[in-house]
């Protein structure tokens, strides 16, 4: 059990996302998480991952297609075992040049010092938008 917080925890994990550090964040996730992040298959990072090796792919497909201009965690919510975030994003697709911005929510479940839990609620349209091919 680690003697840091929920709220620590998850703010180590984009802290660790912010300096491209895998193993860092991953230290703070449960080998067997729920990391969900809803949208169509133009979003190749959408989906349901339930290791770290798909956490690491959901984070691969993450940094190969959007190269983010703007990432900002805002506002953090913690009652128990649950933090919420509240942020914003802006973004240019890699593979299309088109920008999207978002605002966005994390769900975090944490149990024993480590993320169990992750689910994105963004605009997916948006995102979808900016990585479609025409």
């Amino acid at each position: 059990m680690s003697d840091k917080t929920n709220l620590e925890i998850v703010q180590e994990a984009y802290a660790a996302f912010g300096r491209g550090d895998m193993p860092a964040l991953l230290a703070g996730v449960d080998p067997q998480p729920e990391w969900e992040h809803a949208g169509p298959r133009e979003i190749p990072w959408a989906g349901s991952f339930h290791d770290h090796e798909g956490v690491t792919k959901f984070f691969a497909a993450l940094g190969g297609e959007a190269e983010f201009e703007v990432f900002e965690p805002r506002t953090f919510v913690v009652q128990g075992d649950r933090v919420v975030v509240l942020g914003f994003e802006r973004a240019r697709s890699k593979r299309t040049g088109r920008m999207y911005e978002t605002h966005w929510a994390h769900a975090f479940t944490l149990a024993d010092g480590k993320i169990t839990q992750f689910r994105e609620y963004t605009d997916t349209a948006a995102i979808a938008r900016a990585l479609r091919k025409r």
